[in-house]
């Protein structure tokens, strides 16, 4: 993860991204539904169901994205 984001030109330690993730229930908890429902759309490309279970596929570069959207705060808190 860290490694795709350096990729796109964004410098994030590899300890705020894990700190970043780590709070990922609490920031998720706050959000209004449409905001949820925002980033499930830019992390599930599909879901298939079948006999044999479950398979979730998942966009990467929603995984960036939202990433990225993340980091901002503290990159901004982090200037101050």
């Amino acid at each position: 993860m860290v490694a795709h984001l350096a990729r796109e030109g964004h410098a994030f330690a590899e300890a705020d991204v894990i700190s970043a993730l780590q709070t990922f229930d609490d920031v998720w908890g706050q959000l209004f539904p449409a905001e949820q429902t925002r980033i499930v759309q830019l992390l599930v490309r599909r879901v298939t169901v079948s006999s044999d279970g479950l398979v979730i596929d998942v966009r990467t570069d929603g995984v960036s994205g939202v990433m990225r959207d993340m980091m901002a705060p503290r990159k901004k808190v982090a200037a101050e």
